[in-house]
């Protein structure tokens, strides 16, 4: 069961009846004329009056707290089956899964009914793009609110993201503050966990994003067929009757995708044919990004401080939304050029050594290769590469992660990411599968060539960094970006890689 803190709602007095007249296939036990104070997911956070949505979830079913729920209060419950012991109303329904959204969408007055809302999904890219669009949004002059990874964002307020896309409950939830809020606009990365769990179910899209799909989480989808299916299924069934989907044709599956999409479509491209969005002149510096583009509301000309050849993707694909929503041509040049660091993406750690310091998210092998092309592209130097991989995650990327980073840098540092539950030497070791053949360096040794070395503790490894670099050189640290935890067993311990590559930059001796 996914665990939420749900606020006791002002939104409360919608009646039983009134959910189970919004569902199908929904059979009604017990007084349906209960008004309802608020709404959850999470036993533990019900209140007297709430209705508890019983969730079957990765680890956890909710249909077991039920007697917890019921005595914190609850006076109705959303269920697969019923519970004739249990003395309380109960609304039962196929699969409370996907029923929940409508079910919060119901009880929170249709928010997703006002908005517009405007869902990226896509392996790499989802954050900075839903980022840039916030930003053309803003400079249009339209308020709106923000869901992701690293936050969700709504009127001038901001709260770390529990997951890349909330919970459907919490989602209708914080849809609802937005709209009393005065946002029309709702700008949310679509995880595929989000479209596989039916979490944006009860959302009518009126822009939907595909930005790339490359090999991440079958630990939870199993095979690439089944990932694949879940970002389709966001232009499948969910994009508005009259909305639009803006995909990009340089990968395989948005060329797949672009060719049975029901919707009207605008298919974007760095350098390829066929996209009614596409690129005319490009220029890459360690300082950002300039571009001239074609699209179908004219030429758009770029200036963004963001760096590589896989930001002007995201890029376009924001560009590709303003023209969607038929935004004037200077809101989103304005947009894309006053939009400045994303937390954790490409980010720069400002050093006084001569060379210079990033860090980013890249956790997938995609991910880290598109990051150290870009830095290739700019270097003067060397690059030297600090990574790991996620324990209990998906274990066939770590190998081939391994391969990209030893490939692309003078220098690869492997060390720990996030091990969680597994032992973070048997997770190196599977990394180290990646680059045999490769002259693997002792820690106390200076590399005289290409290669790699082993440090397990990332503070060492990040320490280590600091100390081989030299004037011009470029020091990269992937793999948990904009977090500021490490996860080690089942402790969440402080850890972010930029307060940690500050100390080693100030302890440095100049």
């Amino acid at each position: 069961m996914r665990t939420f803190k749900m606020a006791k709602s002002k939104w409360g007095g919608v009646m039983v009846s009134g959910i189970v007249s919004v569902l199908e296939d929904a059979r009604l036990l017990g007084d349906g004329r209960i008004a309802l104070a608020g709404i959850t997911s999470d036993s533990r956070s019900v209140r007297e009056g709430d209705l508890f949505a019983a969730l079957r979830g990765e680890q956890h079913d909710g249909h077991d707290f039920l007697e917890g729920a019921v005595r914190n209060g609850a006076v109705a419950v959303l269920v697969e089956e019923a519970d004739t012991s249990l003395p309380i109303t109960q609304i039962v329904v196929p699969d409370t899964r996907a029923i929940a959204g409508k079910v919060a969408d119901a009880f929170y007055g249709h928010p997703a009914d006002v908005l517009s809302i405007i869902g990226v999904t896509g392996t790499n890219g989802k954050t900075t793009t839903t980022y840039l669009i916030d930003s053309i949004l803003q400079s249009a002059g339209i308020q709106s609110g923000l869901l992701g990874t690293i936050s969700y964002r709504h009127g001038g307020k901001c709260t770390t993201a529990s997951h890349t896309t909330p919970e459907a409950i919490e989602l209708h939830r914080y849809m609802r503050e937005m709209v009393d809020e005065g946002a029309t606009h709702c700008v949310m990365e679509v995880s595929s966990h989000a479209l596989a769990q039916r979490r944006v179910d009860g959302c009518a899209f009126t822009v939907g994003i595909f930005t790339n799909l490359t090999q991440d989480h079958l630990d939870y989808h199993q095979t690439m067929e089944s990932y694949s299916a879940s970002k389709a299924r966001l232009f499948d069934s969910l994009i508005a009757h009259d909305g639009w989907a803006v995909v990009n044709i340089d990968d395989r599956l948005g060329r797949e995708m672009a060719r049975g999409i029901p919707h009207r479509l605008l298919r974007y491209t760095l350098g390829g044919d066929g996209g009614e969005i596409t690129v005319r002149h490009k220029y890459f510096t360690v300082d950002g990004i300039d571009a001239e583009l074609d699209t179908p509301a004219g030429r758009v000309a770029l200036s963004s401080p963001l760096i590589g050849e896989f930001n002007l993707s995201n890029i376009v694909a924001a560009v590709g939304c303003g023209i969607a929503l038929g935004l004037e041509r200077g809101a989103i040049e304005e947009g894309i050029s006053s939009m400045g660091r994303v937390p954790g993406r490409l980010e720069r750690v400002t050093s006084p050594h001569g060379f210079m310091v990033f860090v980013d998210y890249a956790h997938t092998a995609d991910a880290l290769e598109r990051v150290l092309k870009s830095l290739a592209g700019v270097k003067r130097g060397r690059i030297i590469t600090v990574f790991g991989c996620g324990g209990d995650r998906d274990r066939g990327k770590r190998a081939v992660m391994g391969e990209v980073a030893v490939r692309w840098s003078t220098l690869a540092i492997i060390t720990s990411d996030n091990p969680r539950g597994e032992d973070p030497l048997s997770i190196i070791a599977e990394i180290e599968a990646g680059v045999a053949g490769a002259r693997r360096y002792e820690p106390g040794e200076a590399p005289t060539s290409g290669g790699y070395m082993v440090i397990p503790d990332r503070r060492e490894a990040i320490v280590r960094a600091v100390e081989l670099a030299d004037e011009d050189d470029i020091i990269l640290v992937a793999g948990k970006g904009h977090e500021d935890y490490q996860i080690v067993g089942d402790k969440r311990l402080p850890f972010d890689d930029r307060v940690e590559l500050a100390k080693a930059l100030n302890a440095r001796v100049r």
